[in-house]
């Protein structure tokens, strides 16, 4: 697996550590939700033709203060390749707003902002490099269930073609 196709999966984890973050300063049960150790599986699109492959994760996001998360972890493909990903993310209690910086992608750090809505969480990720022909991707967590979430990053593949799911991972709590 390339570091583009870890660095979307690790974006969606990110957004996971964002859901965390809103939820410090409104409701800590929403907070408790994404806080943790978790491991997961699903799909990512990677290489110039978006070919599908199948990955596994693992991560330990922690609170940093009253309003931030940090992120660690390794994805794995084909029981051979690895990357550790990494994330800092922050929530601003009086906007709602959510911002952040992900690292583990041979492109660069890619600044995340997003809201909050519900106990789902609406990213736009800014890579530093142009990545399918555009420098922005969409990404979605919404929480399954107590122990469960499910990320999904959208993309652009290609400079007109369609928007394709670019990772789609589900995360179980350890």
């Amino acid at each position: 697996m390339d570091c583009l196709s870890h660095r979307r999966l690790t974006c969606g984890v990110v957004l996971l550590s964002c859901a965390a973050i809103g939820s410090a300063g409104a409701a800590p049960s929403l907070f408790d939700l994404y806080a943790g150790s978790f491991t997961g599986t699903g799909t990512i699109l990677e290489g110039p033709e978006a070919n599908s492959h199948r990955v596994s994760c693992s991560f330990a996001i922690r609170p940093e203060g009253a309003t931030g998360l940090s992120l660690q972890g390794t994805c794995r493909a084909y029981l051979l390749l690895s990357r550790s990903v990494s994330a800092r993310i922050s929530w601003d209690p009086r906007t709602g707003q959510v911002t952040g910086t992900y690292t583990g992608s041979r492109v660069g750090t890619a600044l995340l902002r997003g809201r909050q809505m519900g106990t789902d969480f609406y990213l736009t990720i800014e890579w530093p490099k142009p990545l399918y022909g555009d420098t922005r991707a969409r990404m979605r967590v919404a929480s399954l269930d107590p122990n469960s979430f499910r990320i999904v990053v959208t993309d652009r593949i290609g400079e007109n073609g369609p928007i394709r799911a670019t990772t789609d991972l589900i995360l179980l709590r350890q």
